[in-house]
């Protein structure tokens, strides 16, 4: 029986967080969209034993909760905020522009936000309770099974927000696009997980060579050196007046990098503690790295090869992959959170 996702409202709405869900890729492959260094995943027995040895999740670089579902889509599950950082922008393009991919955004103060491109172009969106996508087949059956009301002059606003609850909205939405999330696996933490913030922050000191805009990293320095490259904050923005229609192609590689980038160490993985093990390692891990839970090491320094430690479920308030062994009670869904 599937799940679908009707029950995040529930499990996952009192916290926030961000929901991406891609059809015909493996969650490896959007780790990698997200951020992460490609083979450093953990496996759920790693980052489970891992969770007790380091501090909340604020001290920690981003991360997020990976799966694949049984009808062919990848999700990840992490923080609002990692969705806006800087290295994340081109490789977002890319992910938008190639595949079917669902986002649902809610940080808890605003109504959640629901994004969803079919084939690489956009299909449908919701938000502040509602949608401009009128005569959409989702939209009529969200008017005709959740009772939504659709913006009209002759309506207050206020008694719109009151007419759909986001559990029907997820239920429709995930019937008619096809969407089902393992429940248990989730709400338990039982999943792989990764960190996909950079370990070295890169900052550009260059503008575009073809517009003269602003220039972002693609790859965020999460890799060494020659493998990211600055693109222009334009990459595969589409119709903008001024530039080509699929966006400004211009970028700087290879060594040409080091004259034009600013670097510095990510703070955030010197809290991260990972366990000493004394016992053999399972094949997932690298060589050398064992079980024990005892003892702890800082990752400071040189970078190490295994994905470092997550926080505890007990030191997260408000982390979206370590929920809590019971939901909290439902907070209510107001406009501008007040």
């Amino acid at each position: 029986m599937s799940d679908g996702i009707e029950w995040i409202d529930n499990e996952l709405g009192a916290w926030a967080f961000s929901l991406t869900m891609v059809a015909g890729i493996s969650y490896e492959e959007l780790a990698v969209y997200l951020g992460a260094q490609p083979g450093t995943i953990m496996d759920p027995e790693t980052a489970h034993d891992m969770l007790e040895l380091s501090p909340g999740s604020w001290d920690l670089p981003d991360y997020a909760m990976l799966g694949n579902t049984s009808n062919g889509w990848a999700f990840a599950i992490e923080s609002p905020a990692a969705r806006d950082r800087a290295d994340r922008l081109a490789p977002g393009r890319d992910m938008w522009s190639e595949h079917t991919v669902v986002n649902i955004w809610d940080s808890t103060m605003d109504p959640p936000i629901i994004n969803v491109n079919v084939a690489g172009k956009h299909d449908w969106m919701f938000w502040e309770y509602s949608t401009d996508h009128t005569d959409h087949s989702l939209t009529r059956r969200l008017v005709a099974e959740a009772g939504l009301v659709l913006p009209s002059d002759d309506i207050d606003g206020d008694e719109e927000f009151d007419e759909v609850a986001m559990a029907d909205v997820y239920r429709i939405m995930g019937e008619h696009y096809g969407l089902t999330l393992p429940r248990q696996a989730i709400t338990a933490r039982r999943l792989p997980h990764v960190f996909t913030e950079p370990r070295v922050f890169v900052r550009s000191q260059t503008r575009c060579p073809v517009c003269g805009e602003q220039m972002v990293p693609y790859g965020g320095g999460s890799w060494g050196p020659s493998e990211y490259r600055l693109v222009c904050v334009y990459y595969k923005l589409r119709d903008i007046p001024g530039h080509p229609p699929q966006g400004c192609p211009g970028e700087i590689s290879g060594p040409a990098l080091a004259e034009v980038v600013h670097e510095e160490p990510n703070p955030k993985y010197g809290n991260i503690r990972m366990p000493r093990r004394t016992t053999s390692a399972p094949e997932s891990t690298p060589e050398g790295l064992a079980e024990s839970t005892t003892k702890a090491t800082a990752l400071g320094g040189e970078a190490p090869q295994w994905p470092p430690a997550l926080p505890t479920c007990s030191s997260v308030r408000r982390s979206p992959c370590l929920l809590p062994s019971s939901s909290p009670p439902r907070r209510p869904r107001m406009r501008g959170g007040t």
